[in-house]
Protein backbone atom coordinates (compact mmCIF):
# COMPACT_ATOMS: atom_id res chain seq x y z
CA UNK A 1 0.00 0.00 0.00
CA UNK A 2 2.60 2.19 0.72
CA UNK A 3 4.61 3.36 -2.37
CA UNK A 4 7.57 4.96 -1.02
CA UNK A 5 9.72 4.33 2.37
CA UNK A 6 8.62 7.43 4.20
CA UNK A 7 4.91 6.04 4.05
CA UNK A 8 6.37 2.61 5.12
CA UNK A 9 7.35 4.22 8.23
CA UNK A 10 4.62 6.45 8.73
CA UNK A 11 2.04 3.61 8.91
CA UNK A 12 4.26 1.66 10.85
CA UNK A 13 4.61 4.36 13.24
CA UNK A 14 0.63 4.35 13.80
CA UNK A 15 0.20 1.28 13.66
CA UNK A 16 2.45 0.71 16.83
CA UNK A 17 0.64 4.07 18.16
CA UNK A 18 -2.28 2.16 18.16
CA UNK A 19 -1.37 -0.76 19.25
CA UNK A 20 0.51 0.84 22.25
CA UNK A 21 -3.01 2.64 22.94
CA UNK A 22 -5.28 -0.24 22.92
CA UNK A 23 -3.36 -2.28 25.92
CA UNK A 24 -4.15 -0.80 29.87
CA UNK A 25 -1.81 -1.12 32.68
CA UNK A 26 -4.97 -1.84 35.09
CA UNK A 27 -3.55 -5.53 36.30
CA UNK A 28 -0.78 -5.91 38.77
CA UNK A 29 1.88 -7.88 36.92
CA UNK A 30 2.96 -10.70 39.86
CA UNK A 31 7.06 -11.06 40.20
CA UNK A 32 8.82 -14.33 39.73
CA UNK A 33 11.60 -14.70 42.72
CA UNK A 34 12.28 -18.43 42.24
CA UNK A 35 12.83 -21.09 44.78
CA UNK A 36 9.74 -22.35 45.80
CA UNK A 37 7.50 -20.06 44.18
CA UNK A 38 5.47 -22.12 41.78
CA UNK A 39 6.18 -21.42 38.30
CA UNK A 40 3.20 -23.20 36.73
CA UNK A 41 0.68 -20.69 38.97
CA UNK A 42 3.04 -17.73 38.55
CA UNK A 43 2.55 -17.67 34.90
CA UNK A 44 -0.66 -18.13 34.80
CA UNK A 45 -1.38 -15.82 36.74
CA UNK A 46 1.16 -13.47 34.33
CA UNK A 47 -0.62 -14.84 31.29
CA UNK A 48 -4.32 -13.70 33.28
CA UNK A 49 -3.16 -10.09 33.91
CA UNK A 50 -1.50 -9.75 30.66
CA UNK A 51 -4.87 -10.87 28.70
CA UNK A 52 -6.59 -8.45 31.05
CA UNK A 53 -4.75 -5.91 29.94
CA UNK A 54 -4.08 -6.54 25.96
CA UNK A 55 -0.92 -7.22 26.01
CA UNK A 56 0.22 -9.45 22.61
CA UNK A 57 3.09 -11.98 23.06
CA UNK A 58 5.73 -9.42 21.46
CA UNK A 59 5.09 -6.93 24.38
CA UNK A 60 4.80 -9.88 26.58
CA UNK A 61 8.19 -10.60 25.85
CA UNK A 62 9.29 -7.29 26.02
CA UNK A 63 8.69 -6.67 29.40
CA UNK A 64 9.03 -9.79 31.02
CA UNK A 65 12.38 -9.08 32.50
CA UNK A 66 11.34 -6.70 34.80
CA UNK A 67 8.96 -9.20 36.40
CA UNK A 68 11.79 -11.50 37.09
CA UNK A 69 14.17 -10.91 40.22
CA UNK A 70 17.20 -12.83 41.77
CA UNK A 71 17.94 -16.30 39.81
CA UNK A 72 15.36 -16.18 37.35
CA UNK A 73 16.34 -12.52 36.15
CA UNK A 74 19.98 -13.08 36.20
CA UNK A 75 18.68 -16.81 33.89
CA UNK A 76 16.50 -14.52 31.99
CA UNK A 77 19.65 -11.91 30.85
CA UNK A 78 22.23 -14.99 30.29
CA UNK A 79 19.53 -16.55 27.84
CA UNK A 80 18.77 -13.65 26.03
CA UNK A 81 22.71 -12.73 25.48
CA UNK A 82 23.34 -12.87 22.25
CA UNK A 83 25.95 -15.34 22.62
CA UNK A 84 23.34 -17.67 24.39
CA UNK A 85 22.93 -21.39 22.66
CA UNK A 86 19.33 -21.16 22.50
CA UNK A 87 18.99 -17.49 22.42
CA UNK A 88 15.37 -16.35 23.54
CA UNK A 89 13.71 -13.96 21.15
CA UNK A 90 10.00 -14.56 21.35
CA UNK A 91 7.13 -15.66 24.20
CA UNK A 92 5.58 -18.62 22.98
CA UNK A 93 6.48 -20.45 19.83
CA UNK A 94 4.61 -19.99 17.12
CA UNK A 95 6.21 -22.90 14.71
CA UNK A 96 7.81 -26.37 14.86
CA UNK A 97 11.26 -26.10 15.79
CA UNK A 98 11.11 -22.36 17.60
CA UNK A 99 10.76 -23.81 21.39
CA UNK A 100 14.57 -23.57 22.54
CA UNK A 101 13.57 -20.06 21.70
CA UNK A 102 10.76 -19.35 23.83
CA UNK A 103 10.38 -17.75 27.04
CA UNK A 104 7.21 -20.01 28.20
CA UNK A 105 9.27 -23.51 27.07
CA UNK A 106 12.21 -22.14 28.62
CA UNK A 107 11.11 -21.00 31.63
CA UNK A 108 8.72 -23.92 33.03
CA UNK A 109 11.98 -26.32 31.46
CA UNK A 110 14.13 -24.49 34.10
CA UNK A 111 11.99 -23.58 36.87
CA UNK A 112 9.84 -26.67 36.89
CA UNK A 113 12.19 -28.54 38.90
CA UNK A 114 12.22 -32.50 39.83
CA UNK A 115 11.58 -31.30 43.68
CA UNK A 116 8.46 -29.48 42.54
CA UNK A 117 6.71 -31.91 40.53
CA UNK A 118 7.92 -34.66 43.04
CA UNK A 119 5.38 -32.19 45.53
CA UNK A 120 2.92 -31.67 43.19
CA UNK A 121 3.12 -35.85 42.51
CA UNK A 122 2.52 -36.09 46.08
CA UNK A 123 0.18 -33.53 47.24
CA UNK A 124 -1.77 -35.01 44.13
CA UNK A 125 -1.57 -38.09 45.54
CA UNK A 126 -2.60 -37.78 49.24
CA UNK A 127 -5.24 -34.61 48.10
CA UNK A 128 -8.82 -35.72 49.08
CA UNK A 129 -12.38 -33.72 49.75
CA UNK A 130 -11.92 -32.30 53.08
CA UNK A 131 -15.15 -31.77 55.13
CA UNK A 132 -17.24 -29.41 53.94
CA UNK A 133 -15.43 -28.88 50.95
CA UNK A 134 -17.52 -28.59 47.98
CA UNK A 135 -16.96 -30.43 44.83
CA UNK A 136 -16.04 -27.01 42.88
CA UNK A 137 -13.30 -26.30 45.24
CA UNK A 138 -11.69 -29.52 45.13
CA UNK A 139 -12.25 -30.21 41.22
CA UNK A 140 -10.06 -26.73 41.65
CA UNK A 141 -7.52 -27.86 43.57
CA UNK A 142 -7.11 -31.29 41.43
CA UNK A 143 -7.10 -29.98 37.87
CA UNK A 144 -4.16 -27.23 39.65
CA UNK A 145 -2.17 -30.37 40.76
CA UNK A 146 -2.78 -32.40 36.85
CA UNK A 147 -1.76 -28.88 35.13
CA UNK A 148 1.81 -28.77 37.62
CA UNK A 149 2.75 -32.75 37.23
CA UNK A 150 1.34 -32.67 33.60
CA UNK A 151 2.80 -29.62 31.75
CA UNK A 152 3.07 -31.21 28.64
CA UNK A 153 -1.07 -32.59 28.77
CA UNK A 154 0.41 -36.22 28.07
CA UNK A 155 -2.35 -37.46 30.84
CA UNK A 156 -5.15 -39.60 29.34
CA UNK A 157 -8.93 -38.39 30.74
CA UNK A 158 -8.66 -41.95 32.60
CA UNK A 159 -5.88 -40.88 34.68
CA UNK A 160 -7.30 -37.76 35.18
CA UNK A 161 -10.05 -38.77 36.09
CA UNK A 162 -9.20 -41.63 38.88
CA UNK A 163 -6.57 -38.56 40.30
CA UNK A 164 -10.28 -36.68 40.61
CA UNK A 165 -12.24 -40.00 42.16
CA UNK A 166 -9.84 -41.28 44.43
CA UNK A 167 -10.05 -38.57 46.90
CA UNK A 168 -13.84 -37.67 46.72
CA UNK A 169 -16.09 -38.54 49.41
CA UNK A 170 -16.03 -42.29 49.45
CA UNK A 171 -20.30 -42.44 49.43
CA UNK A 172 -20.08 -39.82 46.08
CA UNK A 173 -16.65 -41.34 44.56
CA UNK A 174 -18.68 -45.13 44.55
CA UNK A 175 -22.10 -43.25 43.11
CA UNK A 176 -19.90 -41.88 41.04
CA UNK A 177 -18.59 -44.80 38.88
CA UNK A 178 -21.31 -46.51 37.34
CA UNK A 179 -21.93 -43.21 35.78
CA UNK A 180 -18.68 -42.46 34.31
CA UNK A 181 -18.81 -46.29 33.61
CA UNK A 182 -21.94 -46.34 31.18
CA UNK A 183 -20.66 -43.00 29.55
CA UNK A 184 -18.43 -43.53 26.25
CA UNK A 185 -15.23 -41.30 26.30
CA UNK A 186 -15.49 -40.11 29.50
CA UNK A 187 -13.75 -36.95 30.74
CA UNK A 188 -12.52 -35.08 33.70
CA UNK A 189 -15.71 -32.28 33.11
CA UNK A 190 -17.95 -34.88 32.99
CA UNK A 191 -16.87 -36.86 35.90
CA UNK A 192 -16.75 -33.31 37.78
CA UNK A 193 -20.20 -32.66 36.38
CA UNK A 194 -21.75 -35.37 37.70
CA UNK A 195 -20.26 -35.24 41.03
CA UNK A 196 -21.74 -31.46 41.30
Amino acid sequence: MANNPMQANILATLQGIQTALGRRNNTLLPLFRGDTQDPIEWLDDFERAATADQYDEEYKFQIIGGYLQGSPATWFLQETDANAQHKIIRWTPTNTGEENTSFTIQFEAKFRTLILISKWCMELERKTQGPGEVVTEYAKAIRKLIKCVDSGRNWTEEQKIHSFTKGLKTDLSYALWPLLALKDNSTIDMAIKLAQ
